[in-house]
């Protein structure tokens, strides 16, 4: 739980937003507002953001519940993100936040969500947040081939963009870092898991030279990985089950020691250090091991120990030898995904999931079962918690 910082907001019994002419700018800000003025169909209209957020400022008076705008210049009321807007309120004196967060059902009405919609609330620098929904033909979408066309790829670190924030900041794994060496993705059916999972796969092939990537990819279904095969960064065939993402492991840590040798000899403490001395044939690529539909992988017990063992041997020190881990998941259950196997996997990338318990598993915490799907998903890292919109692929997007 976040706590709460000192309070940068006005006092008042009832506030009003200044009324919104239109315009016709690409961005409009509207004292601590941001609305991007979108396509028609792909965006909030014009003035729709401030409205929302007048109507969430007239439930509280009506419930007699003294909440106004944050007072600081640095604090916005309200942002407009690709799957969901923001809007904040700060409690007046001798308001709790239990008494603003009871009512959230009541925005939801007011807002006029549906029983599928979820609100997110936290505490964020003295106010209260609520992130909603939006409704169909409000969203817009994030394109992978923008953000590879801006992205500055880095030879020394095995690092892809995921999407966008709701400031429309790019956000992005760095596999060499220890604090997202290993990646795990989980997200109810249609939420979007398959379509992160691609756009990181695809993310890598187009931004690492080919010799700089070595991929083993097992796919239970046999349909989710299979534009990859005969992929020239592939390492032998897409594997269908349990044999197969053992037999990756194995080689996988196998590749490690190996690599950790070679390290030795050459006095180097990673392989980024190493590489660039290297030459030719000399070079060590990045090594990605793919897990997707774990579930269908860890049925048996036996399997699931086995598998257990590799992840946990390669979380203790792969990252420096360039050998990391992708673990994928519809079914993101405790006896499937326990504490040990989420903290193996230092990163943790959540989109909608079933319920507050499935969110648990997935990211220690609630949260992910109020996501919008489709794409909305929160990343998670000890180093913070974000949450974006997944980027899809323009053929994605067009099918």
């Amino acid at each position: 739980p976040m706590s709460i910082e000192s309070p940068a907001c006005e006092s008042a019994s009832e506030t009003t937003i200044d009324p919104v002419e239109p315009q016709a700018s690409a961005e409009q800000t509207v004292k601590g507002s941001t609305t991007e003025q979108q396509a028609p169909g792909l965006g909030m209209p014009s003035g729709a953001l401030d409205l929302a957020y007048q109507d969430t400022l007239n439930l509280f008076t009506e419930f007699k519940v003294n909440v106004t705008k944050p007072s600081s210049e640095s604090i916005r009321y309200s942002e407009e993100g690709a799957g969901f807007y923001l809007l904040r309120v700060a409690p007046g004196p001798g308001v709790s936040t239990d008494r603003v967060l009871s009512r959230t059902d009541d925005l939801k009405i007011k807002l006029g969500l549906t029983e599928s919609q979820s609100i997110r609330t936290y505490l964020d620098r003295g106010c209260v947040a609520f992130e909603v929904p939006k409704q169909p033909g409000e969203t817009y979408p994030i394109v992978a081939e923008d953000l590879w066309s801006k992205w500055t790829p880095d030879s020394s670190r095995l690092c892809v963009p995921l999407g966008e924030d709701i400031s429309r900041e790019v956000v992005s794994i760095d596999f060499s870092s220890a604090n997202s060496a290993h990646l795990l993705i989980a997200g109810m059916t249609g939420a979007g898991k398959s379509v992160a999972l691609d756009t990181i796969l695809r993310g890598l092939r187009h931004l690492v030279p080919e010799p700089r990537l070595r991929m083993s990819l097992v796919d239970p279904k046999g349909t989710e990985l299979v534009d990859f095969e005969g992929d020239p960064c592939l390492d032998g065939e897409i594997g269908i089950g349990a044999e197969d993402a053992i037999l990756a492991l194995e080689k996988a840590v196998a590749e490690m020691e190996r690599r950790y040798q070679v390290l030795r000899e050459a006095k180097k403490r990673s392989i980024a250090e190493y590489n660039q001395s290297a030459a030719g044939e000399e070079v060590l690529p990045w090594h990605l091991v793919v897990l997707d539909e774990y579930a269908d992988l860890v049925s048996d017990p036996d399997d699931k120990k086995i598998i257990e063992q590799h992840l946990a041997r390669l979380a203790q020190k792969a990252r420096a030898a360039g050998v990391h881990v992708i673990v994928a998941t519809q079914n993101p259950k405790a006896d499937i995904i326990n504490t040990t196997i989420r903290s193996n996997l230092g990163a943790q990338l959540a989109l909608r999931v079933q319920d507050g318990s499935a969110s648990q598993v997935v990211l220690g915490e609630p949260g992910a079962q109020h996501l919008a799907g489709l794409g909305d998903a929160i990343f998670k890292t000890p180093a913070g918690t974000k949450r974006f919109q997944v980027a899809a692929l323009r053929s994605r997007l067009s099918s």
